[in-house]
């Protein structure tokens, strides 16, 4: 599927938008809510509160069991893996990884060597948003229905 085709797909169906947007807040909402507090807090900054948090490997599982949790999704709903889905899921397997490295790098300053941008302090944050985005997409990827074949006869 090309991106025109998803966004088209997307526009079609907003039922599935909301749902994947939901489902998205909902588990960050669960799954994070200490950084939910560090924004509202006035003794906690959100970046050292989430450096803290994912320097901990009980984040990257948590993070890798919500890409496998949408795999079970989608195998559940479909026979076949479709290479999109495939890519999906390693990136986010990729980016679950690159967050953890990150901020274990941050917490022990080997990071300031490095080339930008990952010698950014806030880099894993950029990270952690690009995978709350591939989420959203692969849990639509996991509710649109299946496509209509539309033919030319009358």
């Amino acid at each position: 599927m090309t991106i025109k085709q998803y966004i088209s797909r997307l526009k079609a169906d907003p039922k599935t938008t909301w749902i994947a947007f939901s489902w998205v807040c909902f588990m960050i909402f669960f799954t994070y809510t200490d950084l939910l507090v560090a924004i509202v807090s006035k003794d906690m900054t959100f970046a050292s509160e989430f450096q803290s948090l994912h320097i901990r490997s009980v984040s990257l599982f948590v993070n890798i069991g919500l890409i496998i949790m949408l795999l079970f999704d989608y195998s559940a709903k479909n026979t076949n893996f479709h290479k999109s889905i495939v890519w999906s899921i390693m990136a986010g397997l990729l980016l679950s990884l690159s967050i953890y490295i990150h901020c274990g790098k941050v917490a022990t300053n080997a990071h300031s060597s490095l080339y930008f941008p990952l010698c950014w302090d806030d880099f894993s944050i950029l990270l952690f948003v690009i995978l709350l985005a591939l989420l959203f997409v692969i849990k639509t990827l996991v509710e649109f229905s299946a496509p209509i074949l539309v033919s030319d006869e009358r």
